[in-house]
């Protein structure tokens, strides 16, 4: 997952965030569900024939054929649109449980999302919690198959093997219907729109879609035409869409995740919009996050691999913070406070530095951003754009340092100990500290 951290010091001026300069991030959760994603399922399934608990003696052949039974009717049923047919594969319609599988059914068609088939994860023994990796694809996003593993309880009733409940098991990213059963769509000619927050917070984010992603085409050939960004209204919404493990509620303000193609190259990526860090955010706020986040939506599907963390996250910032309307200096003023006091970043950071679960990532990712504003002093921002597709490589982040480091010479014509030098002389000099 690609995320820009939520700033914890605000900036001051029109436009500025209320409790953080936008800074990058993903969404996480406590629990507005009463039964959380991952959580076993088991002691809300319905009892099977005379009480007895459901796939208690069932012979597990029969138990998985019962299952892919089940899961190639629920999935022609979405294909088709046939709600009748998928509510007769739902045990207890009129319970909370089932009712939640109609709603993700509804949920899944006004999203466009086409079922492509599905894997028991083995061994398929316990019918309260059957695993299953599903596939599929949303309309007019996705270019290659998604995955998520989710979990059904499955009970026998008079009338047949029927599905108690399902869910996401937590572990992966979820399929929107599941996580957000009650979500409503908004597509635009960029975007589409999914979540539970409100029709305000939808319209907003098409906007900032239609407005950003046609600019970052223009630089990146493999930009999508269209994104989905999904806008949860609770925690555990915004969690079981992220899947595990994530930062925590707040910590983040956006997460970009998506399945990458033999060449490295993204097929399909989403953005997740926090919603804690969407509630202390101004409206301008959010835009420069969404628009941060699309910057890795478009290097994402263009560029094989990825550069360094510093370079991927500093490049989108760039980009997100060019739409705050506040000079630099007041975005940077954490960083530039640490500047003065000595305790800024004195080497470009690694990715560990940015990894919100192990530290507070705020300066860094301010001094990540400062670098790449060092780059275009140098070069200008088609030396930017050429040093992020230069330093980009498939074989992992220690792997995209050495080639960065190689790469720095021939495009900015400086190598890594003179980009640090002059990214420490613009510190200090919007620092007020230079000598």
């Amino acid at each position: 997952m690609v995320g820009i951290v939520l700033l914890t010091a605000g900036c001051s001026g029109d436009g500025a965030t209320e409790a953080s300069g936008p800074g990058s991030g993903t969404a996480t959760a406590s629990s507005a569900d009463p039964q959380p994603p991952g959580t076993s399922t088991a002691s809300a399934v319905p009892p099977g024939d005379g009480g007895v608990p459901p796939g208690a003696g069932e012979d597990p052949a029969a138990l998985a054929t019962a299952v892919e039974d089940l899961l190639s009717a629920r999935e022609a049923a979405l294909r088709a649109g046939d709600r009748a047919a998928f509510a007769a594969t739902v045990a207890a319609p009129d319970e909370p449980d089932g009712e939640r599988q109609l709603r993700a059914f509804r949920a899944a068609r006004a999203l466009g999302a086409t079922p492509l088939g599905h894997d028991a994860v083995a061994p398929v023994t316990d019918a309260a919690a059957v695993d299953v990796r599903v596939r599929y694809r949303v309309r007019g996003v996705d270019r290659a198959d998604r995955t998520s593993t989710v979990r059904y309880a499955v009970t026998r009733t008079a009338a047949g093997w029927r599905v108690a409940s399902e869910r996401p098991t937590g572990a992966d990213a979820a399929p929107a219907w599941l996580a957000m059963p009650g979500l409503v769509v908004r597509r635009s000619d960029h975007a589409v729109v999914a979540g539970t927050a409100g029709p305000g917070p939808l319209r907003a984010s098409a906007r900032t879609v239609d407005t950003v992603l046609p600019a970052l085409s223009g630089h990146w050939s493999g930009t999508p035409r269209r994104t989905l960004v999904l806008v949860p209204r609770t925690a555990a919404e915004a969690e079981a869409l992220r899947g595990s493990p994530a930062p925590g509620t707040g910590e983040v303000a956006a997460t970009t995740d998506g399945p990458t193609d033999a060449a490295g190259r993204a097929t399909g990526d989403r953005v997740v919009l926090d919603p804690a860090a969407r509630g202390r955010l101004t409206p301008t706020g959010r835009d420069v996050v969404l628009a941060h986040e699309l910057a890795h939506v478009a290097v994402r599907a263009t560029v094989p691999g990825g550069p360094p963390t510093w370079l991927s996250e500093g490049y989108a910032d760039h980009v997100g913070y060019a739409r705050a309307g506040l000079p630099q200096r007041a975005l940077a003023a954490p960083l530039l406070a640490a500047v003065r006091s000595g305790d800024a970043p004195t080497a470009l950071p690694g990715a560990a530095d940015l990894d919100p679960a192990t530290s507070d990532v705020s300066l860094v990712y301010l001094a990540s951003w400062q670098a790449a504003e060092t780059v275009v002093g140098l070069r200008g921002e088609a030396g930017l754009r050429a040093l992020v597709r230069a330093c980009a490589d498939r074989r992992g982040e220690q792997a995209a340092e050495r080639t960065c480091t190689a790469a720095l010479p021939r495009v900015l014509r400086v190598d890594r100990d003179g980009l640090t030098r002059r990214w420490q002389a613009r510190l200090q000099r919007l620092a007020g500290t230079a000598g």
